[in-house]
Order: structure tokens, then C-alpha cells, then sequence
């Protein structure tokens, strides 16, 4: 029988580039990709030295090949913002350089620098390093800026109050072009009425119809010109829509995933999700007729101005419409708003409902609870159908309210108008033009009142956008990784408490203890006794409240975060397996391991076998159906496997015997010998097997260490408190 291949990879360049930065073999790189060749030596001529780790996590993940966007992108993540030049290399100043130069025609060129009179590049496309005193050549240059200090890994600096409006400013320009191009349509929009005036009051009336042709010919010109720039606008709409979702998304998504753990366990996934969907509000708002009707609103007052000059008097009816709006509106949409608020909440509550089964399933068939647990389903549908009909008679009659009252004005400006008209104060051309006019006026406030509630739904997502940017980010840009990469796997624990909010009781109240490089110690202790809170502080989940934590001498307080985390090997008590291969799962922890490293771990893991007899090795896709019939054994030792990747020399474990079988647990307890002596081990458990393991072991009772000593006297002493 053939053995499979561990690793079989499809040909895209961010997977060969990530395996010559982990094998330092980057010399022989080269791809045909002219930017995906360009990368290595722009970040060299940029003086970037950072980790290879982090241009690895960089990479795009599912891009065959590096484009510009890529590239750029690959850039901006690790410090470095890029704007583009139209300019040619002669003309290029010499403080500009280095530059990504894309001519013309297509050529991509690395511009290194003057020197001495000659321009030095790189050619992609030739993979060659040249001179020449003269390069001559048209096109764009992509000019790069260091964006911080520490290489894009400093968000920890608290922004405005206003991000949102800080973000804005980014589309100044594109804003003020929407709105030139907004007044032009409006003043064609303009146009229009005035010409069917002179058509009636001139054409018509002076019998002059050598005049018509010219006066078709210039409308047929401005409603063209109209279409036209509807077009431009709805264009540029969609981009500036487009480019704020990207940006807004990927901010939010990026704050949401580096705050501290303790700011987003409390909530629910259901809630979570929820934050993230109302968010997308603000792009519904861009890309709907909602930013269109804002664009139009300023000009509404242009429109009663030439009303007025026109009608006198009449111009007070659209004016009386309008104050009319805004009373209507200030008394109706706050019930319209209470009742969204209900719809809303009856939604989110069904949704929790739904994936609280879709999770727990084959628990509630096990327990027998389908009929609670459908009558609990039935009553959220029933409130959430009653929210929505009453909501959507709500609208209704807003809707009809306000057809009614724009109906009223016309009829109204109709009436008087024509008794303007039989008095001689206004020509019947000018009555048409008004009453085209008056629409003009009425069709965007009305839909302006209709969109309110989407107006306020977008306000209060980009307050809560504002909010969420306020958090302050646990990520800091220091070059703590350099020197935890040199630990030697000392902890002291030192009089540490803490509790998830005012109103709970402390979860730790003054424990203390060390560990020693190399040495195994086992914590033990009643549910909720505080054992696995203790071990995810060691792991710089959460920051102690009072006392400190240390390793080798150094408190994690002052430390990056995110350097501390990879400094540690940490399985948790719940196995997660994400969406992609085994390979890139177990990477998830060190980026830099090779096709070796990873093989090696699944070997000192024990897992090495079940992995190659599967039907694609270490490539085998892992999904929810997928983990869903995979033993549990083997998505712990999966778990395990992912800790061994790293170099770290702390390895903390929180309850792993959970869900092993018997067979699995003796590997477990093997792998333990093995690995005692070699690593500082930390280990939450309740099975006295593994205690015995332990140099030493300690008992936590209600958040405080209450014995620390040999594991057969702690486990004697939680027997006799269990008895």
C-alpha cells in the first residue's frame, strides 16, 4: 500500500514564498509574477527587518498570484502606505526613491536609487539588477511611506473621538465632486421647467415655432447631460460605497479581533454577529437611495428660491409642506423607532433560538427536549411576526401620510396658481413650470422623511463604530518578541486577583506560586475554584487586577501581547479546529514551521499515523461536518500537535484529559513523560494520573491557592475534601 504525500499544494506563490521564508531560502525566489518578485527587494530596499513571521501572516491566502492590490495591501500591513505619482523616471526626485515604477506599457521596475549618475533598478521581469544613466520612461510610481515605527503594530493608540469623521476626510475630494455634480444635475433639473415655460409663454403664444427646433436641440443637450451625470454620480457613489465598506469592515473586524479578551467574551455570538450585520447599515445608506436624497436636500432651497421669483406667493405652500414634514416627523417616527427596536430584538432572539440549535442539536434530542424547545421557537416567531406587522403598519401609514400631503400641496399650488393665472398675476407657462417645480421640491424631502429611519440606523452604527474604535487595543508595538524568544520558562505568580466585572465575585483573590524552568505543575481544585482563569492570565488573556505575573523576571504587563501569546504553547479546554487544512491549522501558531516541523509535532503528538492515513495527509480540508465525525481524541492530540509546532518553552494545558478516551489518555500521559524536563509545563486538571506526573501540584479553593506541595499529598487532601 502507497503511502499518501504529506503535503500536496496547489501552485500559488504566497504558499512557495511562505516556504522559502521559513526554509531562509528567499535568495532563490522568483515568480512570474512581476510584483510578486518585487516584494523581497522593495521591503529590502525599505529597510524593513521585521520578523519573517509577520510578511508570512501578510500574504494573501487565497490568491493564485500577487497582483498590485496584493502587493500594496501585503505593504500597508506591515507599515508601509503607498500613494501613486503619474510621472516619468527622469522627473522622478531623488528623495522619492525607492519606488515601484509601472510604465505605460506595462513594465514593472523596482527603482532603488541615484547614484553617481546612474538610476539603479531591479526588472521583474528579468529578475536582473541594472544601471543606465537615462531610463527614459512614462508611467506610474508607487511611492511608499513608513507609516510608524514598529512596522504597522502599533494600534494601540487610542484614536479621536470621531474616527468615522476622521475616515470621511480620507473622501473630501470625492464628496465635493458628488456634490458639483449634484448642483449641475439640479440645475438641468431646473432648466427643464423653465424651458417649458418659454415654450408655452413664447412658442405658443407668440406663434413662433422657428424658435422650437433650437429650443429641443438645447434641452435634448441638458437632459443627455443629465443622464450623464447620473451615470458619473451613481458611479462614484458605488466606489466611495465600496471603498468605505472595505475600509469600515476590515478596521472594525481588525479592532473587534485585538481587543482584550474580556471585552467581547461576555457577549453572545448572536449579539456579536449582530454588531457586526448593524454595521453594514452604513454601506446600505452609501449605496442606496438614502446618500442620493442627502446629495439633493441642499439644493432644495434653490428650487423655492426660483418658486418664489416665479409664483410670489405660492412658494409659501412647498415652504408649508416642509414644516409640515418635520412636525410629522418629529411626532410619528419616535413610535416608528419604538416599534423597529421591538422588530429588531424579536429578530436577534429568534436568531439566538436557531443557532443555539443548530449548536446543541444532538443535545436536546438526547434530553428529549424538542417540544420546550419548539415551543420556545414558536413563541419568539409569533412576537417577531406582531413586531413586524406592526412595524410595517407603522411605515404604511407614514407612507400614505406623506403621499397625501405632497398630493395637497400640488392640488393647493394648482388652485391658487390658476387663479393667478385668470388674474393675470402669472402666465400659464410659469404655472407649469412651478407645479414641476413644486415636485422637485416635495419628492426629495418625502423621501428623505421615509428614509429617516435609515438615516438613524446609520448614525447609530457609526456611533457605535466610533465606540468600538475607542476601545483601546492590547497590541503594542514594541520588540518584546526578541526577548521572549529567549525565555527560559521561569513563572512567579505573585499575590494575583481578579474578577470579569464590579458586580462578580473575584475569580482569583491573592494566589501565589512559581514555576521553575523545565518543571511540571499541576493545578487542581473544585469547579470554579479559579484554575482556568489563573492559567489564561498566564497566557496573557487577561491582566491581573492586583498582583503581578512574571516570567523570567519580566511582568507581562509590560509586554506585547501578541508576543507573550507566541512566547506560550497554550491548548485550551475546548478543542476549535478552523475552516482550512490540518497543515494550516497546526500553523496557526507559528507561521514559520516547515513541512519537518509540522511532521515532527504530529509525531510527538502521536497523531502522526491517523494524519497520513487519511485520503489527503496534512492537506485534508477540516469543516464543521468534517470535525463533526472526527473522534475527539483525535482533534485533542490535533490540538496538542498545534502546541508542540512552537519553540515555546512554556506549555500550558487547561483540563486536557477532557473527552479522551482511555486509549487516548494513555497517549496523553506518555506524551507528558516525554515532555518533562524539556518545557515549563502548567497543567489545569482533575485526573489523578496526571497530577502524579506533576513535580508538585497546587489546590485552589474559591480563587485562592490553599495547599502547594507533592501531587500525592494534594490529591489526598482534595479526596478528604470531597468525602
Amino acid at each position: 500500500m502507497t503511502t499518501p504525500p504529506v503535503f500536496e499544494r496547489p501552485p500559488i506563490v504566497s504558499e512557495r514564498l511562505a516556504e522559502a521564508l521559513r526554509t531562509d531560502n528567499t535568495d532563490e525566489f522568483h515568480d512570474t509574477s512581476p510584483y510578486a518578485a518585487c516584494l523581497l527587494p522593495l521591503l529590502r530596499e525599505l529597510g524593513w527587518n521585521n520578523y519573517a513571521r509577520d510578511l508570512i501572516e501578510a500574504l494573501p491566502h487565497f490568491s493564485e498570484q500577487i497582483d498590485l492590490i496584493d502587493l500594496r495591501n501585503i505593504l500597508v500591513t506591515l507599515g508601509y502606505d503607498s500613494s501613486p505619482l503619474k510621472t516619468d523616471i527622469h522627473s522622478l526626485q531623488d528623495e522619492l526613491y525607492p519606488a515601484l515604477f509601472i510604465s505605460n506599457g506595462g513594465k514593472v521596475l523596482l527603482l532603488q536609487g541615484k547614484r553617481d549618475g546612474l538610476i539603479y533598478y531591479y526588472d521583474a521581469q528579468t529578475n536582473q539588477y541594472e544601471s543606465t544613466p537615462k531610463l527614459r520612461l512614462k508611467g506610474t510610481a508607487y511611492l511608499f511611506t513608513d507609516s510608524n515605527a514598529s512596522y504597522g503594530n502599533n494600534p494601540t493608540d487610542v484614536p479621536g473621538d470621531d474616527w468615522f469623521g476622521n475616515l470621511l476626510q480620507r473622501f473630501q475630494k470625492m464628496i465635493i465632486h458628488l456634490l458639483g455634480m449634484t448642483f449641475v444635475i439640479n440645475l438641468v433639473a431646473l432648466l427643464v421647467p423653465i424651458f417649458i415655460m418659454v415654450i408655452y409663454d413664447k412658442v405658443i403664444g407668440a406663434k413662433s415655432a422657428e424658435t422650437l427646433p433650437f429650443l429641443i436641440s438645447g434641452v435634448t443637450i441638458l437632459l443627455i447631460t443629465d443622464l450623464g451625470l447620473r451615470f458619473l454620480r451613481a458611479k462614484l457613489l458605488g466606489i466611495t460605497a465600496g471603498r468605505l465598506d472595505y475600509l469600515i469592515g476590515n478596521e472594525t473586524f481588525k479592532r473587534m479581533l485585538y481587543l482584550p479578551p474580556l471585552y467581547t467574551e461576555r457577549s453572545t455570538v448572536a449579539a456579536q454577529l449582530s454588531r457586526l450585520k448593524q454595521f453594514d447599515s452604513v454601506r446600505d445608506f452609501f449605496t442606496g437611495p438614502s446618500a442620493a436624497v442627502a446629495l439633493e436636500l441642499p439644493f432644495v432651497a434653490m428650487f423655492l428660491i426660483v418658486i418664489g421669483i416665479l409664483g410670489g406667493p405660492l412658494a409659501l405652500i412647498p415652504l408649508g409642506m416642509v414644516m409640515a414634514f418635520i412636525i410629522l416627523g418629529l411626532i410619528w417616527i419616535p413610535v416608528i423607532n419604538t416599534r423597529i427596536l421591538r422588530a429588531g430584538k424579536a429578530r436577534t432572539d429568534k436568531q439566538r433560538i436557531i443557532m443555539q440549535t443548530v449548536a446543541g442539536r444532538k443535545e436536546i434530542k438526547a434530553i428529549g427536549g424538542e417540544t420546550v424547545w419548539w415551543e420556545r421557537f414558536r413563541e419568539n416567531s409569533g412576537e417577531a411576526v406582531l413586531a413586524n406587522y406592526q412595524t410595517f403598519l407603522s411605515n404604511n401609514l407614514m407612507n400614505n401620510l406623506a403621499q397625501g400631503l405632497m398630493t395637497f400641496s400640488g392640488v393647493a399650488v394648482l388652485a391658487i396658481g390658476t387663479m393667478q393665472v385668470i388674474n393675470g398675476e402669472i402666465t400659464i407657462g410659469a404655472l407649469i413650470a412651478i407645479m414641476a417645480l413644486v415636485w422637485r421640491v416635495l419628492s426629495p424631502l418625502q423621501s428623505a422623511f421615509l428614509s429617516f429611519s435609515k438615516f438613524q440606523q446609520a448614525l447609530k452604527a457609526i456611533k457605535q463604530i466610533n465606540q468600538l474604535m475607542r476601545l483601546r487595543n492590547e497590541r503594542k508595538g514594541g520588540k518584546s518578541g526578541l526577548v521572549l524568544s529567549k525565555l527560559k520558562g521561569n513563572i512567579r505568580i505573585d499575590r494575583v486577583s481578579f474578577r470579569y466585572g464590579p458586580d462578580r465575585d473575584p475569580a482569583l483573590l491573592g494566589a501565589s506560586f512559581e514555576v521553575k524552568a523545565g518543571e511540571m505543575i499541576a493545578i487542581t481544585g473544585n469547579t470554579g475554584s479559579g484554575k482556568s482563569t489563573l492559567i489564561k492570565m498566564i497566557a496573557g488573556m487577561y491582566a491581573p487586577q492586583a498582583g503581578s505575573i512574571s516570567m523570567d523576571n519580566m511582568d507581562l504587563r509590560q509586554l506585547n501581547a501578541m508576543d507573550l501569546r507566541r512566547a506560550v504553547a497554550y491548548v485550551p479546554q475546548q478543542t476549535h479546529m478552523f475552516h482550512g487544512s490540518i497543515a494550516q491549522n497546526i500553523r496557526l501558531n507559528n507561521s514559520l514551521a516547515t513541512d519537518e516541523d509540522i511532521r515532527a509535532a504530529a509525531m510527538e503528538a502521536g497523531v502522526l499515523e491517523e494524519i497520513l492515513a487519511l485520503p489527503h495527509g496534512f492537506e485534508t480540508r477540516l469543516g464543521d461536518t468534517v470535525i463533526d465525525h472526527m473522534p475527539p481524541g483525535f482533534l485533542r492530540s490535533l490540538s496538542m500537535c498545534r502546541a508542540f509546532v512552537s519553540p515555546a518553552k512554556i506549555l500550558l494545558l487547561d483540563e486536557p484529559g477532557a473527552s479522551l478516551d482511555l486509549e487516548s489518555d494513555n497517549r496523553f500521559i506518555e506524551q507528558l513523560k516525554r515532555l518533562k524536563g524539556n518545557r515549563s509545563i502548567v497543567m489545569v486538571s482533575h485526573r489523578p494520573s496526571h497530577i502524579r506526573l506533576a513535580d508538585k501540584a497546587v489546590l485552589m479553593e474559591q480563587g485562592t491557592v490553599i495547599h502547594i506541595g507533592p501531587p500525592q499529598e494534594v490529591i489526598a487532601l482534595t479526596l478528604e475534601k470531597s468525602a
